[in-house]
């Protein structure tokens, strides 16, 4: 009887520490999860004063953006998105990780990009710059 009963609290012990475990697992998964959330910086809430949000549905985001001289967006995301360009000029990406890419537009320019580290955009040039982002959240 008395093996009986140790053999029980092994197992119920034995129980105890596999549900600990896997608590923390999701825990730690959740956390994670949350982390990625937090890191991606949403353009529009990030950038009120050049952004504009045209449409959200399905989602698919139309946000337009400006640019004067000068103006700099703070540090933000994309999902793959696509870009139309209503208003040409140069603007300098600065990307997080320390690389930067000058792009000289064009009305008419079209490109589309795929997720997008954190970056900033500046209007290096002298004309403003106004175009149309399209995110696509998959």
């Amino acid at each position: 009887m008395l093996k009986t009963v140790k053999s029980r609290r092994n197992l119920n012990t034995m129980k105890m520490k596999n549900l600990i475990k896997l608590t923390a697992v999701v825990v730690l998964i959740l956390s994670l999860a949350s982390m990625n959330k937090t890191i991606a910086q949403d353009v529009v809430k990030t950038n009120p004063k050049n952004t504009k949000l045209l449409c959200d549905t399905a989602g698919v985001r139309m946000v337009m953006v400006n640019w004067k001289p000068g103006e700099q967006l703070a540090l933000h995301t994309h999902p793959v998105n696509e870009i139309y360009v209503l208003q040409g000029g140069q603007l300098t990406v600065s990307h997080k990780g320390g690389s930067t890419d000058v792009l000289n537009l064009k009305a008419g320019d079209h490109f589309q990009s795929p997720a997008e580290i954190a970056h900033t955009t500046k209007n290096t040039g002298t004309t403003s710059v106004r175009i149309i982002l399209v995110e696509i959240n998959k």
